[in-house]
């Protein structure tokens, strides 16, 4: 007999199936946090909705006297409406025309949900979920008095760092690399639980301990940031800020909105600009409330006050 966990992800119902019930645990310690949805019913799902998605867990024994899990990145491949993953100690696939997704673990990642969810879970959930409304942007975002600026641009751009200075300067961070912008019935926009990702010589201290991870082919240091579960991570007033690297000086200019997305539209990058067509609607939305350049200089904390000026305005 299957044992059921559902779960609210980006405010769409997920159900989530195994046999044993110490998977289900897992998941329960990775996304836990979104039961706090429950405390906001205008962003919950009404009881009994049909799920969005569907995930099946099932556990096969390690064999024995095997080696331990590798510390390899996962190996995703998309055709078509199909995704395959392969990870160290799962095998997984999800199906866009059924929202549906399965799984095969090694027992033994259930004792890392960090890791079964960064590895395994995040992967499958996004790719079922971003079809729902629930649109990706490559951008960090920042929020203050329940206001986001949504800082948007490619990888490289600084987004992390401007994130953990942000962080460290008392503002919350709802993303450092993604949002999920909702359209209907309002505009909303979507954090998705996940530590700050950083090369180790970034600009900012990195507290002691920090694990490393892959992520782009590149080691980062994984911070998570503290949530006190008081504020859902979700705000439904933002404004769109486009970060340029490379400035001696930090400045901030308002543009045009129609501008701003035709900026972005010159960027968009592998994974993201699937979603080109279908991004452009709760983007418009998005940059009618205000748009922004922002041109950062080397040092992250020199741009915390443009940013509270556009949270500000």
């Amino acid at each position: 007999m299957h044992s059921l966990l559902e779960l609210p992800l980006l405010g769409l119902p997920v159900r989530f199936e195994a046999e044993d019930p110490a998977a289900l645990d897992a998941v329960l310690a990775a996304y836990g946090e979104w039961r706090g949805l429950a405390a906001h019913p205008h962003l919950v799902p009404a009881p009994g909705e049909a799920p969005s998605a569907r995930v099946r867990l099932r556990l096969r024994p390690p064999p024995p006297g095997g080696p331990p899990l590798e510390d390899a990145p996962p190996q995703v491949a998309v055709t078509g409406s199909r995704l395959l993953l392969a990870a160290p100690g799962a095998r997984a696939e999800a199906e866009l025309a059924t929202s549906e997704a399965s799984a095969v673990l090694d027992p033994r990642i259930l004792a890392d949900p960090a890791r079964l969810r960064a590895d395994v879970l995040d992967t499958l959930l996004l790719f079922l979920l971003t079809r729902r409304d629930r649109q990706p942007l490559h951008a960090a975002a920042v929020v203050h008095a329940g206001t986001a600026a949504v800082l948007a641009g490619p990888g490289g751009t600084g987004k992390s760092s401007l994130a953990w200075a942000a962080a460290r300067a008392g503002l919350r961070v709802l993303s450092d690399d993604a949002v999920y912008l909702q359209l209907q019935p309002r505009l909303r926009v979507w954090g998705f639980d996940t530590p700050l990702h950083l090369l180790p010589d970034a600009a900012g201290p990195i507290p002691e301990g920090v694990p490393l991870r892959e992520r782009g082919g590149r080691l980062k240091a994984a911070i998570p940031l503290p949530r006190d579960g008081s504020e859902p991570p979700v705000v439904e007033r933002a404004v769109l800020c486009l970060l340029e690297p490379g400035g001696r000086r930090v400045s901030l200019q308002r543009i045009d909105p129609d501008g701003a997305i035709a900026l972005l539209a010159e960027s968009w990058e592998p994974g993201f600009d699937v979603f080109r067509d279908t991004l452009l609607p709760p983007l418009r939305a998005l940059a009618r409330a205000g748009a922004w350049r922002l041109r950062l200089s080397a040092d992250p904390d020199e741009a915390i006050a443009a940013v509270r000026a556009v949270l500000g305005a």
